[in-house]
C-alpha cells in the first residue's frame, strides 16, 4: 500500500461525482438523503473465536444506524440501491463504523477504474443528466463494471429497510486473540426475512417512502438484524470489490442488532457524523483493496464540505 494512499485522488473523485451527480449544499457527496436510528448490538460468543474488536466480544454496545438512500440527490425518490452506517459506542469512548449497501459489490476495482466511469458519465453540459451513452460507450472496456452495473440494474428495490440485507461490499481481516486471521464479507441479515419490489415502484411513492415506513414500523415495535460473517476460502480473492466470491462459502452469524427508535446526531454529540469505513478497531482490518483505501479521504473531504470544516468550528467557539 503507497504511504497516504487513502487520500489519493480524493479530491477530484469528489469533484467528479458532484460534475454527475449534483452538488447540494449541507448533503453527504453520496447517500446524501438519511435518517439517524438508534439502538444497541451485542456479539455472540462465537465472535470471539474470529475476532478480538472490543465490539464483538459479548458486551452490549449501544449503536447509531443511519439508513439512506443512493445517489447524490437529497430530493431524488429511492431507487434499488439504499444504505446502512452502523456505528458502534465503544466503553474507552472511541467510535468504529460499519458501512454497508443493499448491492453486493462496488462498480469498480480501482481508483483509476473509478475516476474513468464517472468521467464518462460527465454530463455534455452542465446542470445535464448524466451521459449514460458516454457510460455505456466504455463498459466494454471495463467488463468487471459492466457485470456490476447490470447485477444492480436487475436486482429488486426495498420495500422496508427491515427488509433488506446489507452487505459491506469489500473483504475484511479478522484477527482473534491467538493472532490467527481470517478474510471475510460482512454482511447485515435482517430478522423479518427479506422481501422487495419493483424499482418502478419508488417512482410513485413519496421521495422519503422508507424514512417514513420505519418510522411507522419503530412506533411499534424495534427492528433486527443478524451480523453474519461469509468465510473466506484459500483461492478467493479479497483485493477487488468487483467480484463474487462463488456461492456457498461459510456464514456464521456473529451478533444481533436492535434498532429501536429516530434519533439526532446532535443527541450523540456529533453533527458531522462522518461514517468513515476505515475507522476500525485493533482485530478488525482492511485488506490492500485501492477502493476502500481511497474512501477515507473521500469520507473526509464530504464532512469537511457539508460541514464548513474547521472554519465553522473556528467560528462556533
Amino acid at each position: 500500500m503507497t504511504q497516504q494512499s487513502q487520500y489519493r485522488k480524493a479530491a477530484e473523485i469528489v469533484e467528479k461525482i458532484h460534475a454527475v451527480l449534483g452538488r447540494y449544499p449541507g448533503y453527504r457527496t453520496l447517500h446524501a438523503d438519511g435518517r439517524l436510528y438508534r439502538g444497541s448490538f451485542k456479539a455472540y460468543s462465537v465472535a470471539r473465536e474470529f475476532t478480538r474488536a472490543v465490539h464483538l466480544q459479548g458486551e452490549e454496545v449501544p449503536v447509531t444506524v443511519r439508513f439512506s438512500k443512493g445517489g447524490g440527490d437529497p430530493f431524488a425518490h429511492f431507487s434499488s440501491t439504499v444504505g446502512m452506517a452502523t456505528r458502534f459506542y465503544l466503553p474507552d469512548g472511541r467510535v468504529t463504523n460499519l458501512v454497508m449497501l443493499s448491492q453486493k459489490l462496488f462498480i469498480a476495482r480501482s481508483i483509476d477504474q473509478f475516476i474513468a466511469l464517472v468521467e464518462a458519465a460527465a454530463p455534455t453540459e452542465p446542470g445535464k443528466p448524466p451521459n449514460m451513452d458516454g457510460l455505456k460507450a466504455i463498459l466494454p472496456q471495463h467488463p468487471n463494471s459492466a457485470a456490476v452495473l447490470k447485477m444492480r440494474a436487475e436486482s429488486p428495490a426495498p420495500i422496508s429497510f427491515a427488509h433488506t440485507q446489507f452487505h459491506a461490499v469489500h473483504t475484511f481481516l479478522l484477527t482473534n486473540s491467538d493472532n490467527v486471521t481470517t478474510p471475510a464479507r460482512i454482511h447485515w441479515t435482517p430478522v423479518a426475512g427479506v422481501k422487495g419490489q419493483p424499482v418502478a415502484q419508488l417512482a410513485h411513492e413519496d421521495v422519503s417512502v422508507l424514512f417514513t415506513e420505519l418510522d411507522e414500523r419503530l412506533k411499534e415495535r424495534p427492528i433486527a438484524f443478524e451480523l453474519e460473517l461469509e468465510l473466506a476460502e484459500p483461492d478467493d480473492i479479497l483485493d477487488d470489490a468487483t467480484v463474487l466470491w462463488p456461492e456457498g462459502r461459510k456464514r456464521v452469524s456473529i451478533g444481533h442488532l436492535i434498532v429501536s427508535a429516530p434519533t439526532t446526531e446532535a443527541e450523540f454529540g456529533d453533527v458531522v457524523m462522518n461514517h468513515d469505513p476505515t475507522a476500525l478497531v485493533d482485530g478488525l482490518e482492511t485488506t490492500d483493496d485501492p477502493i476502500i483505501q481511497i474512501r477515507r479521504g473521500v469520507y473526509e473531504l464530504s464532512a469537511a464540505l457539508r460541514s464548513g470544516g474547521w472554519r465553522h468550528a473556528a467560528k462556533s467557539t
